[in-house]
């Protein structure tokens, strides 16, 4: 029998004692293995009893009986075979794990097989007393019937046999379609969840040349049905137990929703619109792997795009000396309005130790110069009576702003995004991944606009800073400006 070797995901993921914990990534990676041995694991780490046994139950659970008996428990029978273990009992669906080890206690460990495909089997599992449960393919159970396995735990053993050590679930999936319960539940995760992802089993161009440092051998590249072409990647979780051509294999003729859930670790495509930056931003390739610092320079001023209305979104950032446009932070609000937002929350940001002493633009929506009817103030002359040097995006078309973000996005610098963001930017980033979206009526017709929501302040705030970045005094494109640069430094002070 081979030997398991835990990749750098996987060992986090079963030295994580968290109550619930989800293993999610591209298929083939070894993610029920890992589950698998992490029961064993779980049952040999069980104190024991006053008799020196370690007592524990456990459920298996797959959406069908046939995948149950195909893929699930073919996979603990490989890794832990009956007969060497203990005994499968057909007739019960359980496998009765009974070993002695070497410190003369033993492990007596239940595995209960389970189909629990519909909320209506959640009755299945209501007499059940465990100490933990594996969900396999977990994105294709109902969430009810995950919500009643994770109250059947805490169960087994009995106090009177000094009760569990460690109880909880483990999950493995591929990645959820977006709007999904349990896409919702992993982006949101509660306390006592934890998420592990791991590396995506390919890479296009970009990303494999960032991540490896060089180009890769145009040979080897395999090419899916939109004619995109993608390389191995050497980072991918589980190749030892693969062959070489099982990823390439694969590629060949399958849909780019395909490459994404099953091969690239991404969210499937949500119902209810497609999103804005589908087809130009790459997570591997445009989010910062460190977050990058600013740069206190005349020269490289920090651009803050702002979004107005009742919930204000700022995104700063700053074109950095290789010619990158970085969104170094961002900013939200709720029922607030421009005053308050400058005061309480973009005014304090700016004035803290890694901000202050840079030279600050603000690009605000354009709405914003246009007078209130009380008053006669406009948000413009709010951000200007703060104390803040103001430029006015070329356009609010929200056309021609996507185009302006879709450029940048698609624009590199010797190998490196012509636009990046930082790690820490954590609700930005999910609209470019899937929030910012494109609105779908009633009929189920996709509307030319995006939907106004959560993730569409930040996304505005976003494409006014990169329309006055596009648009600076030194002219032409963020790559083209970065190469004037080195012949002649511009000072913030051009900026009208």
């Amino acid at each position: 029998m081979t030997d398991f070797v835990a990749t750098k995901t996987i060992w986090e993921f079963i030295n994580d004692d968290s109550f619930v914990r989800v293993l999610m990534g591209p298929i083939g990676s070894g993610k029920s293995v890992a589950c698998c041995h992490e029961i064993l694991h779980r049952a040999i780490k069980q104190a024991p009893n006053s008799e020196g046994v370690r007592k524990t139950r456990w459920g298996i659970v797959r959406n069908t009986v046939d995948q149950l008996r195909s893929t699930t428990l073919k996979t603990l029978f490989d890794w832990i075979p009956p007969g060497v273990w203990g005994v499968w009992k057909a007739s019960e669906k359980v496998f009765y794990i009974d070993v002695q080890l070497p410190d003369s206690t033993r492990v007596k460990c239940e595995i209960q097989a389970l189909a629990l495909d519909h909320p209506d089997d959640v009755r299945k599992a209501l007499s059940l007393e465990l100490t933990g449960v594996f969900i396999n393919e977990t994105r294709e159970v109902a969430p009810e019937v995950i919500d009643g396995l994770l109250m059947r735990l805490r169960r087994y053993p009995s106090m009177k046999d000094g009760g569990p050590t460690w109880s909880g679930a483990i999950l493995d999936t591929n990645p959820p379609d977006q709007d999904t319960h349990l896409f919702h539940v992993i982006e949101n995760p509660p306390e006592n969840w934890s998420i592990h992802v791991q590396p995506p089993a390919i890479l296009n161009f970009e990303e494999y040349f960032q991540q490896e440092g060089v180009e890769p051998d145009e040979e080897d590249g395999t090419t899916d049905a939109r004619g995109n072409v993608w390389w191995l990647n050497p980072q991918a979780d589980n190749l030892q137990h693969l062959d070489p051509q099982y990823y390439p294999g694969v590629v060949p003729g399958k849909s780019q929703d395909f490459i994404d859930v099953y091969l690239r670790c991404r969210y499937g495509r949500s119902l209810s619109g497609l999103p804005v930056y589908e087809k130009t931003f790459s997570p591997d390739f445009h989010i910062a792997t460190e977050p990058f610092t600013a740069l206190k320079s005349a020269n490289y001023p920090l651009i803050v795009g702002l979004d107005f209305g009742r919930t204000p979104a700022a995104a700063i950032c700053q074109r950095n000396t290789s010619g990158q446009l970085v969104v170094l932070d961002e900013l939200t609000s709720e029922n607030m309005g421009i005053e308050t937002f400058i005061s309480k929350k973009l005014g304090p940001r700016l004035g803290e130790s890694d901000l202050i002493g840079c030279h600050v633009v603000i690009a605000p929506d354009p709405a914003g110069w246009a007078k209130q009817q009380i008053g006669e103030v406009s948000p413009v002359d709010v951000i200007k009576a703060a104390g803040y040097q103001v430029v006015r995006p070329n356009t609010n078309d929200p056309e021609r702003r996507i185009e302006a973000v879709e450029r940048v996005l698609l624009d590199h610098i010797e190998g490196k995004p012509a636009f990046v963001i930082n790690p820490t930017c954590t609700q930005l980033i999910k609209g470019f991944r899937y929030g910012y979206k494109y609105k779908v009526n009633k009929q189920g017709v996709q509307d030319n606009r995006p939907l106004k929501d959560e993730h569409s302040h930040l996304a505005d705030a976003c494409q006014y800073a990169v329309l006055v970045a596009d648009n600076n005094p030194t002219g032409g494109s963020i790559l083209a400006a970065h190469r004037r640069r080195e012949i002649k430094p511009r000072s913030a002070l051009g900026w009208t």
